[in-house]
């Protein structure tokens, strides 16, 4: 091995020190030299038609293997295409090292070729990000990268690469602070021991409780800690909630799960509520739940840990580690019993799950296709197994009610970034990192904004399945809702408002770029349409002819309430006017 070494050189070799298999990014002339010695050096090197896909991907890879996902691109434009992809990541905590390159040195302020600062455009969207200025940082700086996503809370982090210093001659080997090639990187997450005391405060509670219920979140999927949870909840009678990355971490048709419709009047008459590794923001209603139970939080961030609920134990601790307490104290008795709650529980099951399967054979009937019939022939284990991405506003959330998952890591989706479009990167990360076949529901919206990049899975002959959940607009139904025919309450100058051209067919657009494709416009082909899609092992398009006058359950919500109150009640539609002109906004003023 020659002394004298390219820096990128150093930047791949400790990359491949660390295990990375695969990065996702878009050439560019100030990340060459990275990016070259990348594909010589062996590594899985995916070329996206846009940086945001990349940065989607890498997020996606990270997600399915609870590795850091390695995304990269130049200077400048490069750098802020990745923006979004690397926000979306920062708000799942999912961990991220973003390789970037950077003007010269020697040129800045001065009108150099793409300057940009990186530092200024990501710092609030990563946990760091640096300029790396001396090529014989190289080392360090990748090497304290890859440890500080690893560590909690986890998170995408960048370093950029000025290309006068990266890439202008090569130096020694020895050179190289802060950094050792000898010794072993360590990426997996650390173990947070609780306190024991705290655990035998938390075993007596729940021994005590004739109502408890546990709501669990992201640090469970990332802890691996879904066969100890299920233990729990059979060894403890214990219903469990599966929060956002931890649905699938025990499989959903087990009688303990509680799905999301039926945890409200559960958490109300609860007399203990554990909250483990959940973060307790918008999709828990901030934590604002009627109830009287007492609660336990378990996190190992204590920045998670909810201040304003009435909390009898606060437990610093990783999900496994937690879990392994609680079971130990447990011990091997017989198993608890709770037949009254735990029966209230299978009752709600079957009610909710009658009252799904009734919507969808009512809405069998209509055209184009309901997004309740839609989701209803795709659940009954058509995508057993498979990753999931949700990239759909209508379609997802409709979805993501029918399905039991069974796996972790089998649900992905924008999270509190709420944004569209992350589907098409999104499931190419997915689909390198676990090798196998994906599912992504796609809104036509989303794939305006990264349809390119269908072309990228198609050429890499990854086996991903995008579903086009073809309504012709965005925000489906507010036109009903809220704006009237046309959209006219905005005006002679509304254009047909948030609706595209009409009868555009997503599966002859992207047959030219090899996919397989299919075209639905009857429920009946909804399932042959997805297996024939699986089985022919490429990248597959299928277009469903889907109905936009759909009014998303979030519309009626309060927390969509400001989205409409400075219209003219007069010229409201119905169902606006009712829900937040003359409910919510009394209500809240």
């Amino acid at each position: 091995m020659s002394d004298q070494v390219w820096p990128a050189q150093i930047a791949v070799e400790t990359m491949q020190a660390h295990g990375v298999r695969a990065m996702f990014g878009l050439t560019g002339g100030h990340i060459q030299a990275l990016q070259d010695f990348a594909y010589r050096g062996g590594i899985d090197v995916h070329q996206v038609r846009h940086e945001q896909a990349g940065a989607h991907a890498a997020d996606g890879f990270a997600r399915t293997t609870r590795t850091p996902g390695v995304c990269f691109g130049t200077a400048g434009p490069g750098m802020t295409n990745m923006v979004t992809g690397i926000y979306m990541a920062h708000l799942a905590q999912s961990p991220m090292v973003c390789l970037l390159g950077g003007h010269k040195l020697r040129e800045s302020g001065r009108g150099s070729l793409q300057e940009a600062d990186a530092e200024k455009v990501l710092g609030s969207v990563t946990k760091w990000t640096a300029r790396c200025t001396t090529p014989e940082q190289t080392g360090f700086y990748l090497t304290k990268a890859f440890r500080d996503a690893m560590t909690p809370p986890y998170g995408p982090v960048a370093i950029e690469f000025p290309l006068d210093t990266f890439n202008f001659e090569p130096g020694s080997r020895a050179a190289q602070v802060g950094h050792s090639a000898a010794v072993a990187p360590a990426l997996v997450r650390p173990r947070v021991a609780p306190e024991s005391a705290r655990m035998d405060e938390i075993a007596d509670l729940l021994a005590a409780a004739e109502r408890p219920l546990l709501v669990a979140g992201d640090k469970v999927h990332w802890d691996r800690s879904g066969p100890l949870l299920a233990a729990l909840a059979e060894r403890a009678a214990l219903p469990v909630s599966l929060r956002r990355m931890a649905r699938g971490a025990i499989d959903e048709s087990h009688p303990l799960v509680v799905p999301a419709a039926v945890r409200k009047p559960l958490i109300r008459d609860a007399d203990l509520v554990i909250l483990l590794g959940l973060d307790v923001g918008y999709f828990e209603s901030f934590g604002t739940w009627r109830t009287g139970a007492r609660f336990v939080q378990v996190s190992s961030d204590p920045g998670e840990f909810a201040l304003h609920l009435p909390t009898s134990v606060e437990v610093q601790a990783d999900t496994t580690s937690a879990l392994e307490g609680l079971l130990e104290r447990l011990g091997d008795g017989p198993p608890a019993a709770r037949p009254d709650w735990t029966g209230r529980l299978t009752a709600a099951r079957a009610a909710w799950r009658a009252g799904l399967d009734e919507e969808a054979g009512q809405r069998s009937a209509e055209r184009p296709i309901h997004p309740r019939t839609l989701a209803g022939e795709l659940s009954g284990g058509l995508l057993r197994d498979v990753p999931v991405v949700l990239d759909s506003f209508t379609g997802s959330s409709f979805l993501s009610e029918h399905l039991a998952l069974n796996a972790g890591a089998q649900m992905l989706d924008s999270g509190y970034s709420a944004a569209v479009g992350h589907g098409v990167g999104m499931g190419i990360g997915a689909a390198v990192g676990t090798g196998g076949p994906v599912f992504v529901m796609m809104g036509d919206g989303g794939i305006g904004i990264g349809g390119g990049d269908i072309e990228t899975s198609a050429r890499y002959g990854l086996p991903v399945v995008y579903m086009v959940y073809n309504d012709g607009g965005f925000c489906a139904g507010l036109e009903n809702y809220c704006y009237g025919k046309d959209f006219s309450l905005l005006g002679p100058k509304a254009r047909g408002g948030f609706n595209f051209t009409p009868d555009i067919r997503y599966d002859r657009m992207y047959e030219t770029v090899g996919a397989h494709v299919e075209h639905v416009t009857e429920p009946d082909q909804i399932r042959g349409a997805v297996e024939r899609s699986f089985e022919s092992g490429r990248t597959a398009v299928i277009d469903v002819q889907a109905s936009r006058d759909v009014a998303h359950p979030l519309y009626d919500s309060a927390y969509a309430k400001e989205m409409f109150w400075h219209l003219p009640r007069e010229e409201m539609q119905e169902p606006a006017r009712a829900q937040h002109v003359d409910h919510h906004y009394p209500k809240f003023h």
